[in-house]
């Protein structure tokens, strides 16, 4: 058996891997275990029965051959997982360079040592596997060591991101880039491998960086194309919770406005119950105690802002958390309705479940200041937290809730509205 016999073989077999950590974790079909097997099955079978003869030790025949057997493994995530034909293309590309660039590393490690990889594994010299000596076995695990490395890199760094229905690809063009910088990095490549004439050292580790580095640039491209389809499921999240939090605003008032309705109702009642003779004056101050509970209408000159402040002090009351607001000019009439609900909806809830967590009763409070400063409106909420705090790369708090996935949407939502006015 000769190196290049050998050696596509091992190329499925290092394509099989990667591919199965990408695509892992998505949807699949039916009998996935046979469809899985037969799948591995066909796609070695591809590669045993790939002709290898005298003239077809060329860049060309190697770089048809390894696109033909790719191909073959991308119509084996096809048949195995509920996919697209565009997230197929993704999750083979992704693969496709994690294994390129692993080779390109490992060849790069022996190439000092005058151990000449690519000539021994594209070049029709026999392979005997009963000589094997130390100096083997050492680049067996030298070879089994990087390819871990890689693989495991690239998984965390993109493989993780593909889940459930994959990924949303809005922009082709970057994903078409992604895979035309890696065809022309593999044919180079095999075109290079097969250049006999003034082979120089220094030239190949040159060429090997290069192809690492196309790798490398590819696999950015890619986070790249991830990240942007993640952010934009998190801003039709938010625009969903935008909508939703307009619709509790109308609710939220309409409950207001009827509770400051039956609360006059009921004073005028007691009132006139009283001039009557019916109550005392002590239990006349109870029940108009009881009944200003309902009635703490807060004044701010903004009537959203208004409904905000009054559920929320209710609410504040109800968990013994003192809440106090000076609210002095609060000139707020140039943010929507919506997006004012969100805005402090989303403040105080956060405040409150934080402050209901203190120990303390003296920390159990809520401080909320708005004033004007200058040519701005200045929005203060100060309130004690009884835990650390963890900030991610963009700056934002990290959730402490269980399922990330589904938490943390309030800040997003606070941000989004606050960046909307140049705040």
């Amino acid at each position: 058996m000769t190196g290049l016999s050998l050696y596509k073989l091992l190329f499925v077999f290092e394509l099989l891997v990667i591919e199965g950590l990408f695509i892992h974790r998505l949807k699949r079909r039916k009998f996935f275990a046979l469809r899985a097997a037969f799948a591995v099955a066909v796609c070695f079978l591809a590669a045993v029965l790939y002709p290898v003869g005298e003239n077809t030790y060329s860049g060309l025949y190697a770089s048809l051959m390894f696109l033909v057997l790719f191909s073959v493994t991308c119509g084996a995530m096809l048949f195995v997982c509920k996919i697209s034909f565009k997230n197929t293309a993704f999750c083979a590309i992704a693969a496709y360079s994690a294994q390129h660039l692993a080779y390109e590393i490992f060849k790069l490690i022996l190439t000092p040592f005058d151990i000449f990889v690519a000539q021994n594994m594209y070049g029709n010299g026999m392979v005997h596997f009963g000589d094997i000596d130390g100096i083997a076995l050492a680049v067996m695990l030298a070879y089994v060591d990087i390819y871990f490395v890689v693989y495991a890199a690239a998984y965390f760094f993109i493989g993780k991101k593909i889940r459930g229905d994959a990924i949303r690809i809005k922009n082709m063009s970057l994903l078409i880039l992604s895979g035309v910088i890696l065809l022309i990095d593999v044919v180079l490549n095999a075109f290079i491998v097969y250049i006999d004439a003034g082979y120089n050292k220094t030239y190949d580790i040159m060429a090997g960086i290069y192809n690492a580095l196309c790798c490398m640039l590819v696999f950015y491209i890619q986070r790249s194309i991830i990240d942007a389809g993640d952010m934009k499921n998190e801003l039709e999240t938010v625009a969903h919770l935008l909508q939703q939090a307009k619709k509790q605003y109308q609710i939220k008032k309409e409950e207001i406005d009827l509770i400051n309705i039956k609360c006059h109702d009921l004073k005028y009642q007691v009132g006139k119950y009283v001039r009557g003779g019916g109550l005392d004056g002590a239990a006349v101050s109870e029940i108009e105690n009881m009944i200003s509970i309902y009635d703490a209408t807060i004044k701010t000159g903004n009537e959203v802002l208004d409904i905000i402040l009054t559920e929320k002090s209710l609410i504040c009351q109800s968990k013994n958390i003192k809440l106090t607001c000076m609210v002095d000019r609060a000139d707020l009439g140039f943010i929507s309705d919506g997006e004012l609900f969100v805005l402090f909806g989303n403040m105080f809830d956060n405040a409150m479940e934080a402050a209901s967590h203190v120990s303390d009763p003296e920390k159990c409070c809520i401080n909320l200041n708005i004033h004007r400063e200058g040519g701005f409106i200045s929005v203060m909420m100060e309130n004690y937290y009884a835990d650390d705090i963890y900030f991610d790369e963009r700056g934002m708090p990290v959730t402490k809730k269980s399922d990330k996935n589904y938490h943390g949407f309030g800040l997003k939502s606070i941000r989004i509205v606050v960046e909307k006015y140049d705040g």
